[in-house]
């Protein structure tokens, strides 16, 4: 089997560059590294992407396999505003331009092609692997976002009892909301950020995600200090930062139920089930991450005396 891979610049569009298989590999598990460490969980959302997933500008049509997760990833770090890609002879065609200085996003086509075997003479198939350049409409000008794009959701319902839960956290990290494509909560100025409540699909998944990194900001060494050198979630994708996710997925379920709000078991689960495979199935990790989210859930709702431990 051959593979013959062409890359082409979108900044000098008569030029091919070629990148070798190992090449394009190599740049693509970087991405995909560097974004797990940074923590994001990409899979496991509960809101709207529409606007947001990564969609050819010209054709209207959503990237499909890595290319979906290599442009989420460029776009969640440069904070572009929309999921709309194009080329730089795109961007031309449409009466603009790429801006000065912007660097390109690499991203695949494979198409299986048919041919002949030198030495055997028989057909054969063997994969073509061309390499795009594609750029967001945020590094272009003179190129206007199509009207069907700029269309609003109206927001999503903030439940009473997750407003409760949020007033009654003492010392509560600050809340953001922005129209982008990811949840986090950051140690490093204790503050989490959503997506905007037009984009949540629900009102009890905004609850959900909200709930979720509010456990994760328990671990803060200004409250719960979860968070030891030994079992510090350093990285992505390490044994620590996955114990971390069991705790903040499983506190999450606590607190909605404590505030008696609707729960998504089988999606939890799911997660969860996730996260042990990660950790080689190993079981008293759910005991252990129950625990931890029980402190958290005692932290968030002030509620000292419940949730004790009970020695066997």
């Amino acid at each position: 089997m051959r593979i013959v891979i062409v890359s082409e610049s979108a900044r000098y569009a008569q030029r091919k560059v070629q990148m070798n298989k190992d090449e394009i590999h190599d740049t693509v598990t970087r991405l995909i590294v560097d974004e797990l460490e940074s923590g994001n969980v990409p899979w496991r959302k509960g809101w709207n992407s529409h606007g947001y997933m990564p969609t050819s500008m010209t054709t209207g049509k959503p990237y499909t396999g890595i290319n979906t997760l290599i442009l989420s990833i460029v776009a969640s770090r440069k904070k572009y505003s929309r999921g709309l890609w194009l080329t730089y002879k795109q961007a031309s065609a449409l009466g603009g331009q790429v801006k000065k200085g912007e660097k390109g996003t690499h991203i695949i086509y494979y198409k299986m092609l048919d041919g002949t075997d030198k030495l055997t003479g028989e057909p054969i198939s063997y994969p073509v692997m061309k390499s795009y350049v594609v750029f967001n409409l945020d590094q272009c000008e003179n190129v206007a976002t199509p009207a069907k794009y700029l269309v609003k959701q109206e927001p999503v319902e903030v439940l009473p009892a997750l407003e409760g839960i949020v007033k009654g956290y003492t010392n509560a990290p600050s809340i953001y909301y922005s129209e982008q494509d990811r949840a986090f909560y950051d140690p490093s100025d204790d503050s989490i950020t959503l997506p905007s409540l037009a984009q949540f699909e629900s009102a009890e998944e905004h609850a959900y995600t909200l709930c979720h990194e509010l456990v994760h900001s328990t671990g803060h060494k200004s409250r719960l200090d979860r968070w030891s050198e030994a079992d510090k979630p350093s990285r992505f994708g390490c044994e620590s930062y996955a114990k971390e996710e069991l705790v903040a997925e499983l506190g999450a379920c606590m607190i909605l139920s404590s505030a008696g709000l609707a729960l998504d078991i089988p999606n939890s689960t799911a997660y969860i089930k996730n996260w042990l495979k990660a950790l080689k199935d190993d079981k008293t990790l759910i005991f252990k991450a129950s625990a931890k989210a029980s402190k958290a859930l005692q932290h968030i709702t002030a509620d000292e005396g419940a949730h004790e431990e009970v020695s066997a």
